[in-house]
């Protein structure tokens, strides 16, 4: 289901649209990013930004609504910088997804539900669709990063141009923050479990064994936990134009860098 006219997201969280709500305008995509004009396929993995369902780790540094307001941004801002990208961008909930789910995201944003017994089911899930749909690459990120660089982004987009391959973005904690694919190689998720610090390895493992080309993007951080928001706040001090929905929130939140 696709929006056909821009509008604001509403979380439960908070009912200021200047602090929780999505771009309101159109946004400009940049067709330099993405090589290929919507041949690539790029699916946000996210929640419903419930006070005490997200960000459960930052608290009790931060209430649950606070934390709820702070994903709502890391949301926006992720949102923000793939509809610049020249691809077709596919927004995934997690269940239970409320009816007006779908008007809370741009226009030009498929709104889907996950669906599936864990992370891997619902990942395997969104890929088999998204490749069935005719893209001939597909992105699966996450929304815990929202500083990630563009130019990740577009490496993996480079790395998937030659069928058959495979790409993964290590987090420091060991997970990934992103896997992306050109072919469908459901090996990687069966019986997999994700709660564990070597998700990294052993998708890495995993996708090796398929044979594909594989190609390892530079490592960046998850913002799980206290210590992941400081660092988070430093690189925001430093470069707030790579999240400003994020900065907002947090200057209003009265958030600082520890020195």
């Amino acid at each position: 289901m696709r929006p056909s006219t821009p509008s604001t997201l509403h979380c439960s969280a908070c009912a200021d649209a200047g602090l929780c709500g999505l771009p309101s305008r159109p946004t400009i995509r940049c067709p330099a990013l993405f090589s290929r004009s919507m041949d690539t396929a790029l699916l946000v993995f996210a929640k419903v930004p419930r006070p005490g369902e997200v960000k459960t780790r930052l608290t009790p540094a931060l209430s649950a609504a606070e934390a709820a307001r702070l994903y709502t941004a890391f949301l926006r801002d992720t949102l923000r910088q793939v509809l610049r990208l020249d691809a077709d961008v596919r927004l995934y909930l997690a269940p239970p997804v409320p009816d007006e789910a779908p008007d809370a995201v741009p226009s030009g944003v498929g709104v889907h539900v996950q669906t599936g017994d864990g992370l891997g089911a619902r990942m395997e899930q969104a890929f088999r669709e998204t490749l069935g749909d005719g893209y001939g690459q597909v992105l699966v990120m996450g929304s815990d990063h929202p500083t990630l660089p563009r130019s990740f982004l577009q490496r993996a987009d480079q790395a998937l141009q030659d069928s058959g391959s495979l790409c993964i973005g290590p987090t420091e904690d060991g997970g990934f923050y992103l896997l992306g694919m050109s072919a469908f190689f459901p090996q990687l998720f069966d019986e997999m479990s994700y709660s564990h610090g070597q998700v990294f390895a052993e998708t890495l493992s995993r996708a090796e064994g398929t044979g594909a080309d594989v190609t390892v993007l530079p490592q960046w951080y998850d913002v799980d936990r206290p210590r992941d928001l400081d660092r988070l706040l430093t690189d925001l001090d430093d470069r707030p134009a790579d999240a400003p929905n994020t900065r907002r929130v947090a200057d209003r939140l009265g958030l600082e860098a520890l020195a």
